[in-house]
């Protein structure tokens, strides 16, 4: 028998083959031979829809979930297959388990809350529903043309790139660098964020798999040419969004990825790191850094004033009953002299920071009057607006975390319902890489795309909130469900 040491190299060697071949070396069963091709085209086509318009809010006729919901209808023709396959994977057995708690949930949430109906909790209980469905049935077509993901992720880029290229307010694009106007890109500044640190990891991994790939020289300076491009593209929205979540985000991603994709690259018998597409990342963000540092600036201005003010304004905010209006913001030394820009920025960060403090604090003190069921998703709103918390001269719907947003809806239950679906998701990512059916792009990929939502929504509630909030994940979770299917079919084929 081998040792763990050998199993390890194999696995090393594996993943080394892996990379020399792209996003994935494993034959496909005969699953796909099973499905006929034209409806393997309508489910790609399907796909592409939902990719193409999933970091975009370009209008209604425009919405991701129509393409993954004709993916789901298109898995009835092939219930035969599709449905055992599924079943057998963790992730669907919890996910039928977290279906029966939610529609349970939402019951007991419109007995303990009267005043919203059934209808409107299950409502608010079917987003992360839907989120959780698509991504098992987008993962499971993936399964059967896993070589076309890295062009659904190009879909997804160019959506975001077209999205903020119709938003951009061009002719004020001089305020835009200055930061004084915070262009929206057709949704919410901190959605935009997000979405764009998405497309410019996503970029840069489709650099990296472009500088890896075979074929002329040529094709694949203009393959690395467009993944540059996108990257500028994304990067820039990012910074223009002015979202410090995702600005976060993705500067604690990034790294850490960059690090562990070279430590992969080198073990999976490579000689070289690909320092020159790494180098022209770093040159290009260190460029549009500098070019934004204005935004930047007036970002963090105040920043030395913004812990201290934002303990005072939590610990001043002391709750009582519900329904009154004992909950304010005021901005700090807003009753000092004098005046100016840099004062009034400073104030209006620090303000929408400490009102994110007193949303903190409400939320776990809801939290704690029930915390293993919660109070229903949709009555998290209804809490905000029945104790008057109108902070930083605005109606907050939700915690500005999703972390907190889930236990304060759903308690610890259903919190930890959900959070055990999405790390089996992510535990059938690191087994396929661990085996040798992913390549290490691949799995950083899919990986950095976690991280940064993850990272993300600690400061705002972007997981199931909007539908392009939901669509990137799904493709993105999906592709954790398609590495695992693959997995499971090789491993009956040995």
């Amino acid at each position: 028998m081998g040792s763990g040491k050998d199993g390890g190299e194999v696995c090393a060697t594996a993943r080394g083959a892996c990379d020399r071949a792209g996003m994935i070396a494993v034959p496909i069963s005969d699953t796909r031979r099973s499905v006929g091709p034209r409806l393997q085209s309508f489910a790609f086509a399907a796909l592409c829809f939902l990719a193409f318009f999933s970091m975009t809010d370009l209008g209604g006729q425009f919405k991701p979930e129509y393409g993954a919901v004709l993916a789901t209808l298109l898995l009835i023709p092939a219930w035969r297959v599709a449905w055992p396959e599924l079943l057998k994977q963790p992730v669907a057995r919890w996910l039928a388990l977290f279906v029966v708690f939610a529609i349970a949930h939402a019951v007991y949430a419109a007995a303990i809350f009267p005043s919203l109906p059934f209808a409107k909790q299950m409502s608010a209980a079917a987003e992360p529903v839907r989120l959780a469905v698509f991504s098992c049935v987008v993962g499971w077509w993936l399964s059967l043309m896993p070589r076309r993901m890295p062009l659904l992720f190009a879909l997804m880029i160019a959506g975001l790139l077209i999205a903020v290229v119709a938003y951009m307010p061009w002719p004020e694009m001089s305020q835009v660098w200055g930061g004084r106007i915070r262009p929206r890109f057709g949704m919410p500044e901190n959605l935009g964020g997000l979405l764009a640190a998405l497309g410019g990891w996503l970029s840069l991994c489709l650099l990296l798999k472009a500088w890896n790939s075979h074929g002329r020289f040529g094709r694949r300076r203009g393959l690395m040419s467009l993944c540059l491009l996108a990257y500028v593209g994304s990067f820039s929205a990012l910074l223009f969004s002015q979202s410090r979540g995702a600005w976060l985000a993705f500067a604690a991603t990034l790294p850490v990825a960059i690090v562990g994709l070279g430590f992969w690259w080198k073990q999976g018998g490579r000689s070289a790191v690909p320092w020159l597409p790494l180098l022209s990342i770093g040159v290009v963000s260190l460029l549009l850094v500098l070019g934004a540092r204005d935004i930047v600036a007036k970002r963090f201005a105040g920043a030395e004033q913004l812990m201290p003010h934002a303990i005072v304004t939590a610990d001043d905010a002391t709750p009582t009953a519900l329904g009154t209006a004992s909950y304010g913001v005021s901005a700090p030394g807003a009753k000092a002299a004098g005046s100016g820009d840099a004062k009034r920025t400073a104030d209006a960060n620090n303000l929408a920071v400490s009102a994110r403090m007193v949303l903190y604090r409400f939320g776990v003190e809801r939290w704690k009057e029930r915390p293993l069921l919660g109070w229903g998703l949709r009555t998290t709103s209804t809490l905000i607006a029945n104790a008057g918390l109108v902070l930083d001269g605005q109606r907050h719907a939700h915690l500005h975390s999703a972390y907190l947003d889930a236990l304060v809806g759903m308690g610890l239950v259903g919190a930890g319902l959900l959070a055990v679906f999405l790390a089996l998701a992510a535990r059938e990512l690191w087994l396929a890489w661990r085996s040798g059916v992913v390549s290490s792009v691949a799995f950083a990929m899919v990986a950095g795309c976690i991280g940064i939502v993850l990272v993300a929504n600690g400061f705002d509630s972007l997981v199931w909130r909007y539908d392009y909030t939901r669509a990137p994940l799904e493709i993105v979770f999906g592709c954790c469900i398609a590495y695992g299917l693959i997995r499971r079919r090789r491993a009956a084929a040995d």
